[in-house]
């Protein structure tokens, strides 16, 4: 019978007698740093491991880790609503009837089911999506190429392609792999069967297998209602760094990655207050170079464009927290290349508490560097006051 190791995010726990398969799972999955810190006369080693911004539950060959969350559960689901592109006020009701979940895999399994449930309220989302396959009557077009291919100079069945309108697409296909994938982590009865209602209402759509980054969702009128939803099932699928696909995996589990999180959370509720300021916010902007010849690629968490089309803030999160009198170098460096290649003399720097850091002016006339702290410790409506109150001043 395996035991489970807890630990927390970014605290470093030592003297641990951990077995090959746990090693593996911290390193692969929560990319934690495990060190051998001693040897016992009969040769077992004792570990020291220090998680880092990972955080979640894994099992795999017997051995179960949990690494729990520095920021309180229910602070963490509001996280995730917002950075899911949810409306904040919104996340605010789940999170006060959630956030008392025992763990945080069957809270973000809550959560999801929560939002998927309501989504699906209004039915299930049908589209067209292209199908190309061999049949004994023609239907849609015939596919000269693959017939001359497969079968040159002979009768049926014949290659052809067409579009078939069903509920087979994408966006349902994304919910029902993450539905099933949080299934099989065991959360709370109540939460399995809101799972199992969603995959019984999906039983037409087949489930993804995951084996590289998870696809994107072109979003238009049509499908819109759905974004809350698969934005959560992609973060949930995405953000595991973990086999979910159906099928022998090498590890079942539920990783996020608090730096994703924090980051799409901070430009999330940013771009709601300052695009309602007029300004049109870009998160992940790539569409700067910093030298001339246009070889150097620069991509800043958020870049909000005035009225005319150009940049009037640029901004950069980092998860973690600083000593208090000061932030990494590279940090700055980093701030300075988005302020020289967008032209402005201000740029802005928002950590998980940074208290007391004064803002840095380079020299020679070079921009205003501001260090911004956001306290995740705070309940979640301070929270969202604090990004509220760092918006207005940005605009």
């Amino acid at each position: 019978m395996s035991t489970t190791l807890t630990l927390t995010e970014w605290r470093t726990t030592r003297g641990l007698a951990l077995t090959p398969a746990q090693v593996r799972l911290l390193q692969q999955t929560f990319r934690a740093k495990v060190e051998a810190e001693s040897w016992t006369p009969d040769g077992t080693v004792r570990w020291s491991v220090t998680p880092t911004s990972i955080v979640g539950a894994a099992s795999a060959d017997g051995a179960d880790v949990v690494v729990r969350p520095k920021t309180p559960v229910g602070n963490v689901l509001f996280l995730l609503g917002v950075a899911a592109g949810r409306k904040a006020d919104t996340v605010l009701d789940d999170v006060v009837q959630l956030a008392q979940a025992p763990d945080l895999t069957t809270a973000v399994a809550a959560l999801f089911a929560r939002v998927t449930e309501r989504v699906l309220q209004d039915g299930v989302l049908r589209g067209y999506r292209p199908v190309s396959e061999t049949r004994h009557t023609v239907r849609g077009r015939v596919d000269v190429a693959e017939q001359l291919r497969r079968r040159p100079g002979r009768g049926a069945p014949v290659a052809v392609r067409y579009d078939e309108h069903d509920e087979d697409v994408l966006e349902n296909r994304l919910l029902l792999t993450a539905a099933r994938a949080l299934t099989r982590l065991r959360p709370h009865p109540d939460v399995r069967r809101s799972l199992h209602r969603i995959v019984a209402a999906l039983d037409d759509v087949t489930p993804l297998r995951i084996d590289g980054p998870v696809p994107d969702v072109a979003w238009t009128r049509l499908n819109v209602r759905y974004q809350p939803a698969v934005d959560l099932a992609r973060l949930v699928l995405s953000g595991s760094g973990l086999d979910l696909a159906l099928g022998d995996t090498a590890a079942v589990g539920l990783a996020v990655d608090m730096n994703s999180v924090f980051e799409r959370f901070v430009c999330s509720a940013l771009a709601d207050v300052l695009s309602g300021r007029g300004g049109r916010p870009a998160p992940q902007d790539t569409t700067w170079r910093l030298d001339e010849r246009g070889t150097v690629h620069l991509r800043p968490d958020l870049v909000v464009y005035d009225a005319r089309g150009v940049p009037s803030v640029v901004l950069d999160t980092k998860y973690k927290v600083t000593d208090g009198t000061s932030v990494p170098s590279s940090d700055i460096y980093q701030m300075l290349a988005y302020c020289t290649a967008l032209g402005l003399d201000r740029g802005h720097l928002v950590y998980a508490r940074a208290e007391g850091v004064p803002a840095l002016v380079v020299r020679h006339g070079g921009p205003t560097i501001v260090v911004h702290s956001i306290d995740l410790s705070t309940p979640p409506r301070e929270l969202l006051q604090q990004v509220r109150d760092l918006g207005s001043r940005m605009a």
